[in-house]
């Protein structure tokens, strides 16, 4: 009697944790009980900015530890710094923030040696949603060749873009069903 009261005891308290662990690996919900959104990138970039200043220098949607966060590049070119920082996609909330500081005389260096930069980044994304509507995974500034790369995942299709940083053309675009 002893052993059926202890197993059934065991039974009863590895159900209870089974659902407390489920419970915590479900999506948190907002007071409506809907699962929250990412914020827009356009949302993100702006409250780096508001915080830190400077130019964009690349975003991305990535996950860490299991959140999803933008990775914002920052050059705040007349203090001769580089931030990298990630951005709470569900909250907006600055979560890391890694500063590096570089020679200005080089950095301008190469500026005047590049292509002039007439589309932003955050349009080049928008021109390339049209085409394919998707999550944005890694978006970068090629200044030597002229474009701008950009990741578009659609299901468990990539489709990497190239967009002319002068008119906003899409110059390449390659589809990989991998």
């Amino acid at each position: 009697m002893m052993k059926k009261k202890l197993l059934i005891g065991s039974i009863t308290g590895l159900l209870i944790l089974g659902g407390a662990v489920s419970a915590g690996a479900t999506p948190k919900t907002n007071s409506k009980g809907n699962t929250p959104s990412v914020i827009s990138m356009e949302e993100a970039k702006d409250i780096a900015l508001k915080e830190f200043g400077g130019k964009l220098k690349n975003i991305e949607l990535d996950k860490e530890n299991g959140h999803q966060v933008y990775d914002i590049e920052l050059l705040l070119e007349n203090k001769g710094e580089e931030i990298d920082l990630d951005v709470d996609a569900i909250s907006g909330k600055i979560m890391d923030v890694e500063r590096e500081m570089y020679d200005t005389n080089h950095a301008f260096e190469q500026e005047d040696n590049s292509i002039a930069v007439k589309i932003p980044l955050l349009e080049a994304i928008e021109i390339v949603q049209k085409d394919t509507t998707g999550v944005v995974k890694e978006s970068e500034l090629d200044s030597e060749d002229g474009y701008y790369k950009i990741e578009i995942l659609k299901g468990q299709t990539e489709i990497e873009y190239k967009v002319d940083v002068n008119n906003g053309n899409i110059i390449e675009k390659e589809i990989d069903n991998d």
